[in-house]
């Protein structure tokens, strides 16, 4: 009864963060949509790390944050890589240089962001639930690749 309030409350608190993303976003192919894969997150890592109530409560505000950071500077990533892909040729070495320089940038602030919220989870989560939650990251994204291999779905 606990696992199904917490999964209920997770979605719950998760959908209004997720709403917002996945609007005007369209669905991927496959019948992979934004909303319904996180959705399937939420109840995947709920499961996973076990996270009572008040847990929760305090968790995925912080983990939808994290998330709505990350997402921004991966789409800037993948921007910039596709920017210097298609305009190879006739960039010139300063602007290459300027986009290389920023992919590196966003690394360093990806791997800033991952530290700055590891030190928010110790403050809301027991470190055992914190190590569950990088693997269930993990395991999600085997989950999905798995899940949707070879184009098929569901």
């Amino acid at each position: 009864m606990k696992n199904i309030t917490t999964i209920i409350l997770a979605i719950v608190l998760s959908s209004i963060s997720f709403s917002a993303l996945a609007q005007g976003k369209g669905h991927k192919p496959y019948g992979m949509n934004d909303e319904k894969i996180k959705a399937e997150k939420v109840a995947f890592i709920t499961d996973k790390i076990d996270l009572s109530v008040e847990e929760a409560q305090s968790f995925w505000p912080l983990y939808n944050e994290f998330n709505d950071k990350m997402s921004s500077l991966f789409e800037e990533e993948h921007s910039i890589y596709h920017s210097i892909k298609k305009d190879y040729e006739s960039i010139s070495d300063t602007d290459l240089t300027k986009k290389l320089d920023r992919m590196l940038e966003i690394n360093k602030e990806k791997s800033e962001l991952e530290i700055e919220y590891h030190n928010k989870y110790k403050k809301i989560l027991p470190p055992k639930k914190i190590a569950k939650l990088y693997q269930a990251d993990k395991d999600f994204r085997k989950h999905l690749m798995h899940k949707y291999k070879g184009g098929s779905p569901e």
